[in-house]
């Protein structure tokens, strides 16, 4: 029975479930205690989210880690970012306890081994639910939780990445927490940038109470819009619930796309890197390839999810890489994802320029685009099937299905944490982005 409830929640890149049902305090040590005989180290960076059951899960994960003779260095509650960044900096590996935008019920686990090195389905993962299934017992202790100083070196690791005073202090921006993880942080953040900042729900409250920690759905965004349009700020920012991802808005209001994201940093970067590599996933818009193409960046195409990227980018040696799920890694923080790191970028970006959010954007003439749209589906694999023999053309299968025409782009994949079907689709027009998302959703 132990052993199904790990196949149930060990993902193709963390663990994930809903806490007390597929993911118990059980199954929390054992994976704990697997972890702990899998890495190296005699001690292990562990750090959480804000979520209601983040103790229950502490207990039992530090529990396997001390049951196997470890030792646990608590950062406490922070960003899974500062985890990682941690990693790097101590060379130490790391685990996250959190179901990031999953909602409250959830809970999770993420890893990482020394200097940040990813740990996914085929670099780990697999070996440490194979060591957890052959665990039988769980003693689950309270972890005396005495928080380390080691955040300090994290903050200065930020300095040392972006320089405050390449930040204009005129810029006045929003930010949604989501209640998230980054309001355990954001305090510090904004003291050591002086920060000119709205606040929405920057209280960390694992019930969160405003609206899903999920910012790639726009309807959670809406507060955000609005304290962005009412008070003529410069742009706003929200983060996820583990405040690894964060979605942005321009002064206009408009939400800018993780491809929209990737084109602009890729391309500040790449003014002062003229050999700049960039790793992106599968789903970036073709029309931001081309731009970054004709600026002889090089390219990389990967699976989506944050072990494949972070591989690929240590294997080619990429300086940069970006999702359009808005996730955002650099190779001068251990090839990790960071949102806080893409905040302060993004600010730099914008104080060199000296522009409006809006007019970047505007000078890269994007088409439309549909965002990410989820589906739920009773067969992942029949419903690709399904849009492969309604469509003629070549498609490309590295991550679900892709396929580009003269008219119009999209990629259609099966989620990796979740029971859905993601499609992200350009067109040419509105009119074309409507008629290829009808007949994908009449398809399926």
């Amino acid at each position: 029975m132990e052993k199904n409830k790990l196949d149930l929640i060990f993902k193709s890149y963390d663990i994930r479930g809903v806490f007390g049902e597929t993911l118990t305090p059980i199954e929390a040590f054992k994976i704990g205690s697997a972890f702990a005989e899998f890495v190296d180290s005699e001690s292990i960076i562990v750090g959480h989210d804000g979520r209601i059951s983040r103790f229950d899960m502490l207990n039992a994960v530090a529990s396997g880690i001390q049951d196997y003779g470890k030792e646990i260095i608590y950062v406490g509650m922070v960003p899974t970012d500062i985890v990682y960044s941690l990693s790097g900096l101590l060379q130490k590996p790391g685990i996250v306890i959190t179901a990031s935008h999953n909602p409250k019920e959830y809970n999770g686990l993420k890893f990482c081994n020394s200097g940040a090195v990813p740990i996914g389905e085929f670099s780990g993962l697999n070996k440490i639910k194979e060591i957890a299934q052959t665990l039988n017992t769980a003693t689950i202790r309270e972890f005396n939780s005495h928080v380390t100083n080691e955040i300090d070196l994290y903050f200065d690791h930020l300095n040392n990445l972006v320089n405050p005073e390449k930040i204009s202090k005129n810029l006045k921006f929003g930010i949604d927490g989501g209640n998230g993880a980054i309001g355990s942080v954001f305090e510090r953040l904004s003291k050591d940038y002086q920060f000119d900042f709205l606040p929405l729900y920057l209280d960390v409250d694992g019930t969160f109470p405003n609206h899903p920690a999920d910012p790639s759905n726009e309807e959670n965004l809406q507060d955000l819009i609005s304290l962005v349009l009412k008070n003529n700020l410069n742009f706003g920012v929200a983060f996820d619930g583990d405040a690894d991802r964060a979605v942005f808005v321009d002064d206009l209001g408009r939400v800018l796309s993780g491809s929209i994201m990737t084109t602009i940093i890729a391309d500040y970067l790449s003014r002062a890197n003229k050999n700049l590599k960039v790793v992106h996933n599968i789903n970036v818009s073709p029309h931001a390839l081309s731009i970054l193409k004709d600026k002889n960046i090089n390219l990389f195409k990967c699976k989506v999810g944050h072990s494949n990227i972070k591989a690929l980018m240590r294997e080619v040696d990429a300086d940069f890489g970006g999702e359009h799920s808005a996730h955002f890694y650099y190779k001068d923080n251990y090839f990790a994802d960071s949102a806080i790191v893409t905040l302060l970028m993004f600010m730099s970006i914008i104080s060199a320029e000296k522009l409006k959010v809006s007019d970047i954007v505007n000078s890269y003439n994007f088409p439309p685009s549909s965002g990410e749209i989820n589906f739920k589906v009773n067969d992942v694999s029949e419903s690709i099937d399904k849009i492969t023999k309604i469509f003629e053309g070549e498609f490309d299968f590295l991550d679900g299905i892709s396929l580009k025409t003269a008219d119009f782009w999209f990629n259609v994949r099966g989620s990796n944490t979740e029971p859905k079907l993601r499609i992200n689709i350009e067109a040419k027009s509105h009119g074309k982005l409507k008629e290829v998302l009808d007949i994908i959703s009449s398809t399926i």
